[in-house]
């Protein structure tokens, strides 16, 4: 009797295994997502390389929309990116392993900016990063008004995103450690902006006296 052929599918030439819908044995195929714009990362091509059929695929993923999701969520769990800051000194130290967890899968971070799946990434991680700086800047200058420590969050929150990291590494051709210091700079000013009760903090996490 002829084996069944099971899918072999990989995330940046790492196995993942995808255990809440096809199992251990069965796996996420996202090289399509490095090779190819996002308009042929279809069912059929993931089918194909797979060497499976179309309706085999359905039997794991009920819709279009389903497979999607599944693949936005392996790439984010390949990913790995960093815990949320929750102090200051952990917020103007975060470019540094955020950014250098985006320069360690940068081949698959880049093709996600290009897909429709940075949006639903986005409207995952983005919403909890931004809450947590949020949280951390409010603490830090209780005493300024709701609109000065929103534009202070947001103006930081910027510089943490994948954006802002392929920006400075391919617009401006920065290295990645003046990549980090860029961030790391603008963010400290948006900080020491506010004042606030926090200032030794801040003057600790950047190193300045």
């Amino acid at each position: 009797m002829k084996a069944v052929k099971r899918p072999a599918w990989r995330v940046d030439e790492v196995t993942l295994p995808n255990r809440d819908r096809l199992g251990a044995d069965r796996e996420l195929d996202l090289t399509l997502l490095k090779q190819a714009p996002v308009h042929e990362l279809t069912v059929r091509a993931i089918a194909a390389r797979a060497d499976i059929s179309e309706r085999t695929i359905f039997r794991y993923f009920a819709t279009r929309e389903a497979l999607s999701n599944a693949i936005a969520s392996e790439v984010s769990r390949h990913m790995a990116l960093p815990p949320d800051p929750s102090t200051m000194a952990e917020l103007l130290n975060y470019p540094d392993t955020l950014y250098r967890r985006f320069e360690a899968t940068a081949v698959l971070t880049k093709a996600a900016l290009h897909t429709k799946l940075f949006s639903r990434m986005r409207n995952v991680q983005a919403q909890r990063r931004w809450e947590s700086v949020r949280k951390v800047i409010y603490a830090h200058a209780p005493q300024r008004s709701e609109s000065d420590r929103k534009r202070a969050a947001a103006n930081i929150r910027y510089f943490l995103s994948a954006t802002t990291w392929h920006y400075y590494r391919v617009y401006f051709g920065f290295g990645l450690n003046e990549t980090i210091e860029c961030a790391r700079t603008a963010m400290l000013q948006a900080a020491e902006g506010l004042g606030g009760q926090g200032r030794a903090s801040i003057s600790n996490a950047s190193g300045q006296p």
